[in-house]
């Protein structure tokens, strides 16, 4: 994807999701005199992922004068054949003109988003990869009083495995067997093949019998 930064409307905020970015994405950041500074974890971020990354500073001040870079910009790319979604990064609204004239009226038809931060582009670009699987999890709603049950439900398990797997060759690796016993869907057959698979026959028998002699893993997980 090909992210054009219009950073002196969108502040810090707009690079929220520079973490998500990957080698396969092209940045470029306009900024003024009066937005010269960034977050370093923000650059850092940009810098990390390995994407083509440039920075271009308006030479001189005037009315919409980095909202022209960026669209210069964009149509000098198009031109040297860069290809895939391109992501206007900024709040000003004037560049949905932009996005019209790309999908609308150019005869080199392209993905022109607006979107006020990166996260937004990369969620909006429906991409079938990893990372807009990751974020659209990530960003689903919760019910707080649910979560906050499951997670001290999830304390508890914790307490009871160290406790049933103290002393054992497995008390290192509670964190794997909670994590194969948790969630709805995990029936008492389906922790038994996990357990086999995780700890080898023998192992896994050793294991899946523990956590079934355990009266307090019985009653929360059915087994």
């Amino acid at each position: 994807m090909l992210f054009l930064i219009d950073y002196e409307n969108v502040g810090i905020a707009g690079m929220k999701g520079c973490d998500y970015l990957d080698r396969q994405d092209y940045v470029v950041i306009f900024y003024s005199e009066s937005s010269k500074h960034m977050e370093q974890r923000a650059l850092e971020n940009i810098t990390a992922s390995g994407c083509v990354f440039e920075i271009c500073k308006l030479c001189k001040p005037g009315k919409n004068a980095l909202d022209f870079y960026i669209a210069s910009k964009l149509g000098e790319l198009t031109g040297a054949g860069q290809e895939g979604t391109a992501v206007i990064v900024s709040n000003d609204s004037g560049f949905q003109a932009v996005r019209d004239y790309w999908e609308k009226r150019a005869a080199h038809r392209r993905r022109v988003l607006v979107s006020p931060c990166i996260e937004d582009g990369i969620v909006s670009g429906n991409e079938n990869n990893a990372r807009t699987g990751e974020l659209r999890r990530l960003r689903q709603k919760l019910g707080i009083s649910a979560y906050y049950s499951d997670y001290k439900e999830g304390e508890r398990i914790s307490a009871v495995l160290q406790k049933l797997f103290a002393g054992t060759e497995y008390e290192s690796r509670i964190e794997e067997i909670q994590g194969m016993i948790e969630g709805k869907e995990k029936s008492a057959k389906i922790i038994y093949l996990s357990s086999l698979h995780l700890f080898g026959r023998k192992g896994g028998l050793e294991v899946y019998n523990r956590i079934k002699s355990s009266s307090e893993l019985q009653k929360a997980k059915g087994i």
